[in-house]
């Protein structure tokens, strides 16, 4: 995204503060909707003359009919074709003036607003490209095309409210362009309308754009009848040839754009005939787009300019229908995998070459060619039997097909795996559950069972997904890693009831292509839990199917002493648990916390071992090992840490403690095998699910706290004053959340607005796979 300036965007790096990860996500989740900026604002949106700033209100209206100019307003109303019955009316429009704007050019259906950034915003999905003239084709880059900026807005004002039947539109206007457009761009709604019905328009608070009347104002155009591919299908088409797409012509005067988008910029555009047929050239599928699906959108057209006082309004209608082509790389393998000390079959589609008896294979290491059998009716098609040693190299192979001066070298394009794929619950019961170790999977062949829905990830996944059962014990912290070769994008999701999403108690997917996802996840219960490794996939991103390499481990576990910390100077109870009874008389003695820490008591009951320690006012800070001298004696390694501040884990814990002292100098602190309590903060859009650390303090009503924190963790810093409601307590004026591992968080010149105790939460924004994590805190209040 470097053709457009980081301050301009409405969720980057600059606005937004937020890693590459979850960064990218909300990123994505905007960009694959469609909102990107055209450019920087102009200047301050114009003053409201009324007497009254509410929206909608009666009195924002002037009375005057003057023309404004020759060409007023595009209003542009399209019926938005989806699968699954989610069909809907898209309305939007601008006003203001138009001279010199090539309207050829003017996108037919781009939202032109402001989304609350002051920027011009507009809909890659519903239309935010050019038309070209009636019987042209282009390639173009979204980033680089602007729709529409003119030069001066001349004021307009027909209210701020305009209305085409049930939809209402808000209005939005800076020294760019005053606009309207319908329902929420995130979620908008409506029915899509019938075939050969009308529209007329209205609008409160202002004269009439057009008004109501019983004839028809708007002719609608007839629906799309798409025949080829059919709507909503996804079809599998070489990038190498040439794509015919097919619908049912029309008598109803409607022209027809045929449109192609991938990602976030690359789109194809034909403006051509309503004569039922367009091939898409090869050249364009093949060197402009590439393997990958890409979003098929056809549509019907007509144009109607309404008369009006003040100037013309062009109304754009059009209806649309949708399908997605999944263009094929040059060379496809089916299956893309087998195991070691296998044999297997494989189909090769060579789309850019031709394959006989002198075409030569290579699957690398390991992989031996027993023969090839050439499709007899295709030439581009043949079947291969390949021997797999048992000792081949896992991982991904490079394939090259050679046929005379013709070859061609795909890079990972086979697989040699030690995990079978499994689509289904059954499939991963009746593998059964997975040990703790490292194996060689792949997704290719999957179906995307799981989508949507998952607890801990608000997106679609839409790549094909794999599920494995494993057994976790209670209380035993595992990881859980997926890593898929560029361009494939992971993402992983931990089940607690198989198949379904919703139970997902630990999620991954903060990272790009060919980023490894990790889950460090401690389970509440012993049982069997559901490793999903799926793939991010969507408008350019990741590809449908993947190989993979998945980890699974346990770690360190949680620490047997309550609780696991102690201050220097002060005298502590702790109690440390274990499966078997320690024996009676246990003494002080017999207990051994290292040379910084005095025991001065000790007492068995069962389990417990119950002890009064002290630590040193100038002890070492950090872990230190716990030994017990039991029969047999028993090293509790890294079970305790001396840190200078408390290590409460919870609001609880922390008023239990009561107030930490600060006194304007930086303290070290160390997390010790804390807990995730609080994920949803409230005072970010993205989650901390690492563990916290939880310090009270008790703040007066006007007093300036400054705070700031170190650490080699990603930290998270924030206020709240209710630990039970974060969401709605955290305070965003007391927070930050701008680093990354390493990086400094501060809160400054924080002006407390009430008496009352107060929470200073440290959080991590990732788990961190060691209990005891450290970081510096300095706490100034004035």
């Amino acid at each position: 995204m470097t053709s457009l300036a980081s301050d301009c965007l409405p969720f980057n790096e600059a606005s937004h503060s937020r890693r590459d990860g979850t960064n990218r996500r909300l990123l994505t989740i905007v960009l694959a909707l469609g909102l990107l900026p055209a450019g920087c604002p102009t200047g301050e949106p114009p003053a409201d003359d009324d007497d009254s700033a509410g929206i909608g209100d009666d009195d924002d209206s002037t009375p005057t009919l003057d023309p404004v100019a020759d060409i007023l307003g595009v209003v542009n109303l399209t019926n938005v074709r989806q699968p699954e019955g989610t069909d809907y009316v898209d309305f939007s429009g601008a006003f203001g003036d138009f001279a010199g704007v090539d309207l050829t050019l003017l996108s037919p259906t781009a939202y032109i607003s402001t989304w609350g950034v002051d920027a011009p915003l507009w809909r890659l999905d519903l239309g935010g490209w050019p038309m070209p003239l009636f019987g042209e084709e282009l390639v173009l880059d979204l980033f680089e095309f602007e729709p529409w900026r003119p030069d001066q807005q001349l004021w307009w004002d027909a209210g701020d409210r305009i209305a085409l039947g049930p939809y209402l539109s808000l209005r939005y206007a800076d020294d760019a362009v005053l606009a309207y457009q319908v329902d929420d761009p995130l979620n908008p709604g409506g029915d899509a309308w019938n075939t050969g019905g009308s529209a007329s328009f209205a609008t409160s608070g202002g004269d009439p754009i057009v008004a109501w009347s019983s004839d028809p104002t708007v002719t609608l155009p007839d629906d799309m009848e798409l025949v080829t591919p059919l709507p909503g299908s996804v079809i599998e088409t070489p990038a190498a040839q040439e794509y015919t797409v097919s619908w049912n012509p029309m008598d109803d005067g409607a022209s027809v754009s045929v449109v192609l988008h991938q990602g976030l910029n690359v789109s194809y555009i034909a403006h051509v005939e309503d004569d039922g047929s367009h091939t898409i050239p090869a050249t364009v599928l093949h060197d402009d787009f590439g393997p990958g699906e890409v979003t098929l959108i056809v549509s019907r057209l007509l144009e109607t300019v309404v008369a009006h006082p003040q100037g013309d309004v062009i109304v754009r209608v059009r209806s649309e229908e949708r399908a997605t082509l999944a263009l094929l790389e040059d060379l496809v393998l089916s299956p893309a995998y087998g195991s070691a000390g296998q044999t297997v079959d494989v189909d090769v589609n060579w789309f850019t070459g031709s394959i006989d008896a002198e075409t030569t294979f290579d699957f690398g290491e390991g992989i031996t060619i027993d023969g090839v059998t050439p499709n007899g009716s295709d030439p581009q098609r043949a079947t291969v039997t390949l021997s797999i040693a048992s000792n081949a190299p896992l991982g991904t192979h490079d394939v090259t097909v050679a046929n005379g001066g013709e070859s061609i070298e795909a890079l990972d394009a086979f697989t040699v795996l030690d995990l079978e794929p499994t689509n289904t619950c059954a499939e991963a019961d009746a593998l059964g559950p997975l040990p703790m170790g490292t194996f060689v999977g792949s997704t290719d062949g999957l179906e995307n069972t799981l989508s949507s829905g998952y607890a801990c990830i608000d997106w679609s996944l839409n790549g094909a997904d794999a599920v494995y059962a494993i057994e976790l014990q209670e209380g035993l912290p595992v990881r859980i890693t997926a890593t898929m070769p560029d361009p494939g994008d992971a993402a992983l999701a931990l089940l607690s009831s198989c198949g379904d999403p919703a139970t997902a108690v630990a999620c991954a997917d903060d990272g790009f292509e060919g980023d490894t996802e990790a889950i460090v996840f401690t389970p509440p219960e012993t049982g069997t839990y559901y490793v999903v490794v799926d793939g991010y996939f969507l408008s350019g991103f990741g590809i449908p199917s993947s190989p993979f390499e998945l980890t699974l481990e346990t770690l360190t576990p949680p620490s047997p002493i309550t609780p696991p910390w102690v201050v220097p100077g002060v005298s502590s109870q702790l109690t440390i648990e274990r499966e078997t009874a320690w024996s009676a008389g246990l003494g002080p003695g017999d207990v051994d916390m290292g040379p910084d820490i005095t025991v001065s008591n000790a007492q068995s009951a069962g389990t417990t071992l119950t002890v009064q320690v002290t630590a040193d006012g100038l002890a070492t800070l950090g872990p230190v090992d716990v030994t017990v001298a039991d029969t047999p004696s028993v090293t509790f390694e890294d079970a305790l840490v001396i840190t200078e501040l408390p290590g409460n884990d919870s609001c609880a814990a922390a008023d239990s403690w009561g107030e930490t002292a600060f006194d304007a100098q930086p303290h070290v602190g160390w997390s010790a095998s804390g807990t995730n309590t609080l994920d949803e903060t409230g005072c970010f859009t993205w989650t901390s699910p690492g563990r916290e650390v939880v310090h009270a303090l008790d703040l007066t009503a006007g007093q300036t706290v400054n705070v700031s924190l170190t650490s080699a963790q990603d930290t998270q810093l924030y206020v709240v004053t209710d630990c039970a409601d974060v969401a709605n307590t955290c305070i965003s004026d007391a927070s930050s959340d701008d680093g990354f591992d390493g990086d400094p968080e501060a809160i400054v010149d924080w002006e407390v607005p009430a008496t009352g105790r107060y929470y200073l939460v440290v959080d991590l924004f990732t788990p961190s796979e060691e209990p005891n994590w450290e970081y510096v805190l300095t706490v100034d209040v004035q």
